[in-house]
């Protein structure tokens, strides 16, 4: 009896979390050059003294009253934690106003909205598209006061845009906002204490090198904290690993160190965001340890990272960087189950659809070889041979074609396969494709058709 995967892989069209700088997955991997060995990060480097951030006011239209006079009196009138006299010896916040100098902004763009202006509705992007006025607000902030200062800017930037008819742009994130979205995401929810941190800050993903990919957060800076660098992640670890960063990110934010021993604790139950812990423990599994230790790092700074300081979680143990990265995953949250159904080999109709996902294939194999543009996204199912002889069917995140064969990372926790696990770089011969799932550019979805079948024949 075959085993057959009846719900689709979990981590796929799910990366909310993430923002996604454009991929290349085209022709053979490049062999991965050796890492040198980092070296432990400085606890001293783990808070910033002072904090500095910024926040872009894009006018699409000319402002019809003066942006800077009327920033300076709202901020003597509503804000007095941002505008508080300055005092010899002492630091407290300081903001200042200034127009932006149209040489020092980018041009905006669908194509970098497509990217950075997410939370944009059609036709938020239209007005924005094209706006070369902008006003820049600049906080200068102890790292004592970061969370009740951090509160009063996003409130001040927020006011600020909507009486002015502005669009907001994160410098630290890189991510345009309407007040609309702004409000929603940065301020809805925080009246006081330490913000829910995945609201204020991103990650970018993009592929270094090889099939693995190299993960940065955007807007620590903000917190007073490091920029989060995790390296070598496998495609199909890349939603669990979010999860992974984002309580690190939270727990760092609520005042985790590190320890003599250059380590970080991370402990689940130390987790004191309750919006946070909620989706989190929707997540973990029973009898996981529910806590792991990791390697504070110096990580290498790649082109295009923040000029904030990068610390790089390092996972401790034995084998590969893939093999690592799971344990510390299953001690976290528990391995995840996957749905399995027992169907029996030549079933008339995921026959059907297997011939109709390879003849699709012939089609989007140019597109892989090309390069995925995302959010466009393969995914691929096929057999992997038990360990009892049979076949456990499962679904891999193509990542290159070369030679009839489709290369990846496994989608799937095998549930008979004990030479593999989640994130497992494999092979598929295309004569074994038995079903696929594709994302195109627009983010449209198609495929899929046999986990519908087992869903229905199970009642789903």
């Amino acid at each position: 009896m075959q085993l057959l995967r009846a719900f689709t892989v979990r981590w796929l069209f799910g990366l909310s979390w993430l923002l996604l700088a454009p991929l290349a997955f085209a022709g053979k991997p490049e062999a991965v050059p050796p890492v040198p060995a980092a070296n432990p990060f400085p606890r001293a480097q783990l808070h910033a003294l002072e904090l500095t951030y910024s926040v872009l006011l894009f006018h699409p239209v000319a402002p019809k009253a003066d942006v800077v006079a009327g920033a300076r009196k709202l901020l003597a009138a509503k804000y007095p934690k941002l505008s508080a006299p300055q005092v010899p010896g002492k630091l407290t916040p300081e903001v200042v106003v200034q127009p932006a100098s149209d040489k020092d902004l980018d041009p905006i763009d669908e194509e970098s909205l497509r990217y950075f202006g997410r939370t944009l509705e059609a036709e938020e992007r239209k007005q924005l598209i094209g706006a070369r006025q902008a006003t820049l607000l600049s906080f200068h902030v102890p790292f004592e006061q970061r969370n009740e200062a951090l509160l009063e800017a996003m409130r001040f930037a927020h006011e600020l845009a909507t009486q002015h008819g502005a669009f907001l742009w994160d410098a630290e994130t890189r991510e345009y906002f309407s007040p609309r979205s702004w409000k929603e995401a940065r301020l809805e929810g925080w009246s006081a204490g330490v913000p829910f941190v995945p609201a204020h800050v991103t990650f970018h993903v993009y592929r270094r090198e090889g099939e693995a990919l190299r993960m940065i957060s955007l807007g620590m800076a903000k917190l007073g904290l490091p920029e989060l660098v995790v390296e070598q992640v496998p495609p199909s670890l890349s939603q669990d690993m979010g999860r992974f960063v984002n309580v690190v990110a939270q727990l760092l934010a609520e005042g985790l160190g590190i320890s003599a021993d250059g380590t970080l604790d991370v402990d689940l139950a130390k987790l004191k965001d309750g919006k946070l812990r909620g989706q989190i423990e929707a997540r973990v599994q029973k009898g996981a340890a529910r806590r792991v230790k990791l390697k504070a790092l110096v990580a290498q700074r790649d082109q295009g990272d923040s000029e904030n300081v990068l610390l790089e979680l390092g996972f401790p143990g034995s084998g590969d960087a893939h093999s690592r990265q799971v344990a510390a995953l299953d001690a976290l949250f528990g391995p995840q189950p996957d749905g399995v159904v027992p169907v029996k080999p030549g079933d008339p109709e995921l026959e059907a659809v297997a011939r109709k996902a390879r003849a699709r294939l012939v089609e989007l194999r140019e597109r892989v070889v090309k390069g995925l543009r995302p959010p466009e996204q393969l995914v691929l199912k096929a057999g992997f041979r038990t360990d009892d002889g049979d076949q456990e069917f499962m679904w891999v995140e193509i990542t290159s074609w070369e030679a009839g064969k489709w290369r990846g990372t496994l989608g799937n926790e095998p549930d008979a396969v004990s030479s593999l696990r989640l994130g497992s770089r494999v092979e598929i011969p295309e004569a074994e494709v038995v079903d696929y799932l594709y994302m195109n550019p627009e983010g449209q979805k198609e495929g899929g058709e046999s986990s519908l079948i087992l869903m229905r024949r199970q009642g789903q």
